[in-house]
């Protein structure tokens, strides 16, 4: 299977009063394509700051320093703004996080579907399209909905309105941000629906980023799980599900209530995530892993292939001897 995008050694900096808060560290990825690639970790590891790198939309104080995004064969870090731009929203697409502030509350969803069409379309077709458009992100009175504000929408038709302006110049690659935040579990799993139904329809591969282990496992072909702006873990779903290898990536696992726990206490991951104006020497997940050992509070820990397609950043290659 062909790649659509390769991520190699991906680093990008916030400057915050003068000092370097390391967001995006060392990452490297590919997506396949037709795949769904999913980037799980806690608030803050890393996850919107790698989505929002590939697609240059990074804050003014962002920047990448090293590595390279490779979209079809072309380096888009090394793109001027006018090129990325030919990419941006056309061949590249996202969805971002929350809509309520994404969306333009004075401007009519008509015109915020619409400015992302062909210059050479016609008003007539551009509007006909919008409405297209509408209809098949589930939307059944796409007609009067084109002349609604976003504020005059529920929540789950404003997530329905962002993917159906992020699918507008029909991209190939899709980042999906969080596309379920803040919506209840009937329309998060209508959302999930649409959004893979889609998919499969258009033929587009696509990056999922989500704090939720459930999410992720009904929709990803593979895993990359995210750490203090670095990839811990990585693996096809299955096996990141059925043999997690390191110990962060078991923490989420076990605080995830089942029926299968049922009348058993949830074990928590103790602490907080680290500071990244100021990381840990050794392994950041160290301060809160109950399998630490000396080494991982001296040296920083590798990604290394523990199985065929499986990597762990772990000294232990995820098989630590007892609990500290």
């Amino acid at each position: 299977m062909d790649e659509i995008l390769k991520v190699s050694n991906l680093k990008t900096v916030f400057y915050d009063n003068s000092r370097e808060v390391h967001a995006v560290n060392d990452v490297s990825f590919s997506i396949r394509e037709g795949e769904t690639f999913g980037l799980i970790g806690e608030s803050g590891c890393g996850k919107s700051a790698t989505c929002r790198s590939i697609i240059g939309l990074l804050k003014e104080n962002g920047k990448i320093t090293e590595g390279e995004i490779l979209y079809k064969g072309k380096n888009l870090v090394k793109m001027s703004r006018k090129e990325l731009e030919k990419i941006r929203g056309h061949e590249i697409g996202m969805i971002f996080q929350e809509p309520m502030t994404t969306l333009n509350p004075v401007v009519k969803i008509e015109t915020q579907i619409t400015e992302c069409l062909p210059k050479t379309m016609s008003r007539a077709d551009k509007k006909k399209r919008a409405e297209e458009l509408l209809k098949m992100v589930g939307i059944a009175d796409a007609g009067q909905r084109l002349s609604a504000y976003s504020y005059e929408l529920s929540g789950g038709m404003r997530q329905r309105v962002m993917i159906a302006i992020a699918l507008a110049a029909g991209p190939r690659l899709l980042l999906a941000d969080e596309p379920t935040t803040a919506l209840d579990v009937t329309i998060q799993d209508q959302i999930l629906k649409l959004l893979m139904d889609l998919k499969q329809e258009l033929k587009m591969s696509m990056i999922l980023v989500t704090h939720d282990l459930g999410v992720a496992s009904q929709t990803c072909d593979r895993i990359a799980v995210m750490y203090a702006g670095k990839i811990v873990e990585m693996s096809d779903v299955h096996a990141l599900f059925l043999n997690p290898c390191h110990p962060y990536t078991r923490g989420l696992l076990e605080s995830i209530p089942t029926i299968s726990k049922k009348g058993s206490r949830l074990i928590p991951i103790e602490g907080m995530p680290p500071n990244l104006k100021k990381l840990p020497e050794g392994c950041a997940f160290a301060p809160r892993c109950r399998f630490c050992r000396s080494i991982c509070l001296q040296q920083e820990p590798q990604l290394q292939e523990v199985e065929t397609g499986h990597f762990s950043r772990c000294h232990f290659r995820g098989e630590p001897e007892g609990e500290k």
